[in-house]
């Protein structure tokens, strides 16, 4: 009990940190972010259910990873494409083990930082906590952070996952989708060319 309650203080001083704001171009609310989570065999073989809540949607791939689908409700874009702020409001993942059950939801992608940066609320109970550091970005690659590997471990009683890679994600501009099975080759193909973009900006003029 100790050891939760020292992760809801830990997660509490974390979502009071302030977002940089740089982006100025509405975002529409067209398309969805997905994210392939290659992670979910091990997640179920620890005892770990993964589902979908709200608007976002789940399927398994021929692999048996969970392939999600999460609506972007708006932002804001930089004028020159660089960085962005994705919101994702209404969808999340629902992490269940052993009676206890971790909401992430309302899914925040935030570019404009030294590292690129998924905020979420995460609700477990009557615990309630917003704009939590959840999962970083490095090209396509998820990874999940420092604080929310400790809260699954006080949560659900989970080996420590700080710094794991639970997947792939990638932010579609567009409203059609391909079958789940496609989406390991897409994002692929698409995270070589993110990197080729990313490269060019480095370059000097």
């Amino acid at each position: 009990m100790l050891k939760k309650l020292a992760v809801s203080a830990a997660f509490a001083t974390l979502s009071s940190a302030p977002f940089a704001a740089s982006a100025n171009t509405s975002i529409a609310p067209v398309g969805p972010t997905v994210t392939v989570l290659t992670a979910t065999p091990a997640l179920v073989a620890a005892g770990v259910t993964v589902s979908a809540l709200g608007g976002g949607s789940l399927t398994l791939d021929a692999s048996g990873n969970a392939v999600g689908l999460f609506p972007i409700t708006g932002g804001f874009l930089d004028p020159d494409l660089s960085n962005a702020r994705v919101e994702h409001a209404g969808s999340g993942l629902r992490l269940s083990r052993n009676g206890v059950d971790v909401d992430l939801e309302n899914f925040l992608i935030d570019t404009t930082l030294a590292q690129d940066t998924i905020f979420g609320r995460v609700t477990v109970g009557t615990t309630v906590l917003d704009d939590v550091p959840l999962f970083s970005l490095t090209g396509l690659k998820l990874f999940l952070t420092d604080s929310a590997g400790d809260a699954l471990t006080g949560f659900l009683g989970l080996p420590d996952l700080g710094g794991a890679q639970l997947g792939f994600a990638l932010t579609s501009p567009v409203a059609a989708v391909p079958e789940p099975e496609s989406y390991a080759l897409m994002i692929a193909g698409l995270g070589a060319i993110a990197l080729m973009a990313r490269r060019r900006r480095s370059l000097p003029a």
